[in-house]
């Protein structure tokens, strides 16, 4: 027995300068010397109390982030399984039997034998094996925190939309009242015979235009509550929200992203695993040119000890070996280009994500003071047109360009808060430990 130990071990050693029990090593990465764009936790960056209760309701029952749990816990167990493989089975197999002899003798017999086996296989299959469940097990705790980024953005987004179209049908019903009262202003100089019948019909036709919209925007409210509630995984309730502009709105410094703060994505993590099983593999396959190794053993009572030990040595399988392993280094090289891919992909959403931030800040404050100017000019014009001194397509084209730009800053403030929740979702980094 210590000369087969012997000649295990020193097999083990050569074995392992072939490259079967070599550990997989992650691509290196050289970052410049820079300060790195920080993303707070999700609570610190949706300030709002009323939309973190719905993220932590969308975070406790939705569906999606129930069932990527219950893989990680499958995970665990493949993990557990492939941990216990360098375990040997023990078995417990009692049998006894009678006989009866010509001179109806009766004899009986019984054995009590305890059966050991442990197929420990090829060398390195049972390492490549533990380390792609390892890794597998890494990669569904990264999708998990994929799944939760995601529907807190979600969440987010939805919320941040309501608050728009509240603000927006505010914003029409103001106008409609504005405008409701020029028309009768418009009717009124229609009797006295200064204005024609074209003017009053331009005018309700504008005015019908918004009450319109005002309508499709609580259709809108509703599908987006409707929304809110799936992610939450509850009946239909009407959504409790802050009026806009109640909180701070969610907003990032940019001091530049480095490629280990894109590598640190859940999704990133995740293509990363897959290169490191597409190694294991490519090491199991490897490892099947090698000797398969089985031990085995019996002992019990009457006294029964018998030990066996195999070796199979493949010399022709009709070349699936061979085929097995090139096949299984191509799927590596897959598997590094669709990483490369990923953090390619990684980068352009950030810098989109960042761009469309310091995009939408800007023409924030440009429709603000475009509002302002507006507002002016519209009150100027009605002033006038209740004086009669100013004509019906003045007032229409100063209600119009009013409404669009409230509605257009309104836009851009919403747009604003999603382009930083996707700042957020890009640069979440996935290093929650989900249970």
């Amino acid at each position: 027995m210590r000369k087969i130990l012997t000649i295990l071990f020193c097999s083990a050693t050569v074995l392992t300068s072939c490259g079967v029990y070599t550990k997989y090593q992650a691509p290196a990465v050289e970052d410049a010397d820079t300060v790195q764009t920080k993303v707070p936790g999700w609570r610190e960056y949706f300030s709002d109390p009323l939309l973190q209760e719905l993220i932590d309701t969308a975070l406790a029952r939705n569906t999606s982030l129930a069932i990527s749990g219950l893989r990680l816990r499958q995970a665990d167990e493949n993990l557990k399984a492939s941990k216990l493989a360098y375990i040997p089975s023990v078995f417990f197999t009692p049998n006894g039997g009678i006989s009866v002899s010509s001179q109806r003798q009766t004899s009986y017999s019984y054995q009590l034998p305890v059966s050991l086996d442990w197929n420990l296989g090829a060398p390195g299959t049972l390492f490549a094996r533990k380390h792609q469940a390892q890794a597998r097990r890494i990669q569904a705790n990264d999708d998990m925190n994929a799944i939760r980024n995601e529907i807190i953005s979600q969440v987010a987004a939805s919320y941040y939309m309501l608050q728009m179209l509240d603000e927006q049908i505010g914003i029409l019903s103001k106008t409609i009242e504005k405008w409701s009262e020029s028309l009768e202003i418009q009717k009124e100089l229609m009797k006295n015979g200064k204005v024609f019948y074209s003017s009053v019909a331009q005018m309700e036709s504008k005015l019908l235009d918004a009450r319109s919209a005002l309508v499709q925007n609580q259709a809108d409210i509703f599908t987006l509550e409707r929304t809110i509630c799936l992610l939450t995984a509850q009946p239909f309730v009407p959504v409790r929200r802050s009026a806009a502009g109640q909180y701070p709105d969610p907003e990032i410094l940019d001091n530049g992203v480095s490629l280990s703060q894109l590598r640190a994505r859940p999704d990133v993590r995740a293509a990363e695993r897959d290169l490191e099983i597409t190694y294991y593999l490519s090491t199991e396959a490897r490892s099947a040119f090698y000797p398969s190794i089985n031990l085995s053993g019996d002992f019990g009572w009457p006294m029964i000890v018998r030990s066996a030990i195999s070796l199979t040595q493949p010399i022709f399988a009709q070349g699936t070996l061979k085929c097995r392993l090139n096949i299984s280094k191509m799927d590596e090289e897959i598997a590094q280009r669709q990483f490369n891919q990923t953090l390619l992909e990684a980068a352009t959403e950030v810098s989109q994500a960042l761009a469309d931030y310091k995009l939408y800040k800007e023409k924030e404050n440009i429709f603000a003071r475009q509002e302002t100017v507006q507002s002016k000019a519209y009150a100027i014009v009605d002033d006038l047109s209740r004086n009669g001194k100013a004509n019906y397509l003045e007032v229409i084209k100063a209600q119009e360009k009013l409404l669009d730009a409230q509605i257009d800053g309104c836009t851009s403030r919403y747009k604003a808060k999603e382009a930083a929740i996707m700042l957020f979702k890009a640069l979440s980094s996935s290093d929650l430990e989900c249970q």
